[in-house]
């Protein structure tokens, strides 16, 4: 069976599902961003989700960048995090 899909393989197979349940949505430098925490105040960002080109091409919001943040624990409307 070949499955046609940009989601990893992990994901569909269940294979180390545990780092996909602690990844949320938060607002960072302007854009939408999908992070996981690694420690206190500490992200990592998994990928941007964005409509604008100019937000792919920031080397500050690419995959893999770690990014020291403080956040509350209040929701906004669409239930992402909001920054502090």
């Amino acid at each position: 069976m070949i499955l046609y899909t940009i989601v990893p393989y992990n994901v569909i197979f269940g294979f180390g599902s545990e780092i996909y349940s602690q990844i949320f949505e938060i607002e960072y430098l302007g854009e939408k961003v999908q992070v996981y925490s690694l420690k206190d105040n500490e992200y990592i960002i998994n990928r941007v989700v964005s409509t604008s080109p100019k937000a792919f091409v920031k080397p500050e919001l690419q995959p893999g960048t770690v990014i020291k943040a403080g956040f509350n624990s209040s929701y906004d409307n669409k239930g992402n995090l909001k920054e502090v």
